[in-house]
């Protein structure tokens, strides 16, 4: 009751201002809007230029099959994209419920498409969270809280540093009156980084108020976050930062300063350890934890640790810049420098820097979809430390960290 009080003063004292505030860029910083935010007008227009389109076609498939019937209405199927009716008859009177394009070669909103960049999308509308801080499952983009008027709001929907979903959602009261609160927006599924499809959904759904507000404040969870940031990224590569020191706090833990009890304290108890003694009389220890591998250089008397390596096997586990097993070869690539060197014609690309040098780069390419990235930076001590990912049909299987004496 506390929360709706609170919600009904704050919309009393801006009743002078409207959802559409929102959609001209109101009392946002002006670093951080990249463009209007989504309305339910510009929505239904996008989605009334395809029912024109199907009025013209006919579909692929046969809309009375039962197949053909879902939660979300009557697929009616063409090359161009699936629009779900109301009734398998299409008519000026038929209504579109959700609509889902999947063809590259059609325009979303803004300009917007299949195949796109999420940077690209994200660019295209208002937002006002440019790092995506938020957890590791979401962060909020905006949120215009004007019940009891209506709502605005987007977010990102993410595992860790792999995207899902962008969402922009409109729950307002004008266009629907007494029976409650539009329940519509746009969804841009994103498969490997790259748009794989567009939907606007809901443009019949109807909600009550308590739904709007549920929403609001799940919204304004995640706005409240601040556990999350995205890793920046860079098509163009010389933009970003070269791998160094700061890499290597990662996963809770430091890796240069990394003991075996902090090992511990971090990952939890190792699984297997084993020892070996060296040629030198030194010894190595190797602990197996369940989402990683970590070895560390004991001296004669089997004291003194200083870690050597850490390997890296499970996507349960973040590395550096957020790498995790199973991440594509480009998501992995652009989050580091890269396009300042040359390519072999044949195998080897330097990203940046030369190996020996204080901070370098190079890519490795096999003939069987394999490749490898390995950067390195050079110690105040003296020692290297080298990144070493290994990619099997391009997606990350290995990750490697050690120390190069």
């Amino acid at each position: 009751m506390f929360k709706r009080v609170i919600s009904l003063l704050m919309a009393l004292t801006m009743i002078l201002f409207s959802l559409s505030a929102l959609a001209q860029g109101a009392d946002a910083p002006a670093q951080d809007q990249t463009g209007d935010a989504l309305t339910m007008d510009e929505l239904e227009a996008w989605v009334e230029g395809y029912k024109a389109r199907a009025m013209q076609t006919q579909p692929l498939n046969n809309p009375n099959d039962p197949a053909a019937f879902s939660e979300d209405g009557y697929a009616f199927i063409y090359d161009f994209a699936t629009l779900y009716m109301d009734s398998p008859v299409m008519s000026e009177e038929s209504v579109v419920r959700n609509l889902v394009v999947t063809d590259a070669m059609e325009e979303g909103p803004r300009g917007t498409h299949v195949d796109m960049q999420p940077s690209e999308v994200l660019g295209a509308f208002y937002h006002e969270n440019e790092s995506l801080v938020g957890d590791r499952g979401f962060a909020a983009l905006y949120l215009s809280d004007m019940m009891p008027a209506g709502a605005a709001w987007a977010w990102v929907q993410r595992d860790g540093q792999r995207l899902m979903a962008i969402q922009y959602a409109v729950q307002e009261r004008a266009a629907t009156g007494a029976d409650g609160y539009t329940d519509a927006g746009l969804i841009y599924t994103l498969q490997d980084n790259l748009v794989a499809a567009i939907r606007a959904y809901g443009l019949d759904s109807r909600v009550s108020d308590d739904d709007v507000l549920d929403s609001v404040y799940a919204v304004k969870q995640v706005l409240e976050a601040s556990t999350y940031v995205q890793v920046p990224t860079s098509i163009i590569g010389t933009d970003l930062d070269a791998f160094d020191a700061d890499d290597l706090l990662f996963s809770g833990m430091d890796f240069l300063s990394l003991t075996p009890d902090n090992a511990e304290a971090s990952l939890g108890a190792c699984l297997e350890d084993d020892w070996m003694e060296d040629d030198n009389g030194e010894y190595v220890r190797t602990m197996q934890f369940a989402n990683c591998e970590i070895s560390f250089i004991y001296d004669a008397q089997k004291q003194n640790p200083v870690i050597d390596l850490m390997s890296i096997d499970s996507d349960s586990m973040e590395g550096p810049r957020s790498v995790r097993i199973g991440d594509s070869f480009s998501s992995v690539l652009t989050r580091f420098r890269h396009s300042e060197g040359g390519f072999d014609g044949v195998s080897t690309e330097i990203l940046y820097g030369a190996e020996g040098q204080p901070a370098w780069g190079v890519a490795n390419y096999g003939d069987d979809a394999s490749a490898t990235l390995r950067y390195g930076l050079r110690l105040a001590d003296g020692r290297e430390v080298v990144l070493y990912m290994t990619f099997n049909q391009m997606y990350l299987s290995e990750a490697l960290i050690y120390i190069n004496d």
